[in-house]
């Protein structure tokens, strides 16, 4: 973390005039790896959902089993939650970059520095507003 911050230019330094640009970044292979790991996601979401549904297991009789049975219910479900908030968030970046606005802070409207983005793929701030 400490190397990104680095990289971005402070008061006195040259490169902090309004003309900066941070060296390009290849958008089109973000986007890629963004969808392949949303295909990813959408696939553990799909199997989490189906076992919540009970779609592929027998649900236990005795009531101590039940209780287990309840028990991972409860860890599926927070990594069911957890999964659909990662693929909103990638989907929100690979909209942002088809708006044009991937490497924009939401916070600032400055640069996102493209290590941080490299890193940080869903992130929508700058390493400062971070």
């Amino acid at each position: 973390m400490v190397a990104l911050l680095s990289l971005a230019p402070e008061a006195g330094d040259s490169r902090a005039s309004s003309s900066f640009q941070w060296p390009p970044m290849d958008l089109d292979a973000v986007r890629k790896r963004l969808e392949t790991d949303l295909r990813g996601l959408l696939s553990r979401h799909t199997r989490l959902t189906s076992h919540l549904r009970n779609e592929d297991r027998d649900i236990p009789s005795d009531w101590t089993e039940m209780a287990q049975f309840m028990e991972n219910d409860e860890v599926l479900e927070a990594l069911e939650e957890r999964t659909r908030e990662r693929v909103d968030a990638m989907a929100r970046a690979i909209e942002r970059i088809d708006e044009g606005i991937y490497m924009t802070c939401a916070r600032c409207g400055g640069p996102i520095e493209p290590e941080r983005l490299d890193v940080l793929p869903t992130t929508t701030v700058c390493a400062k507003c971070a």
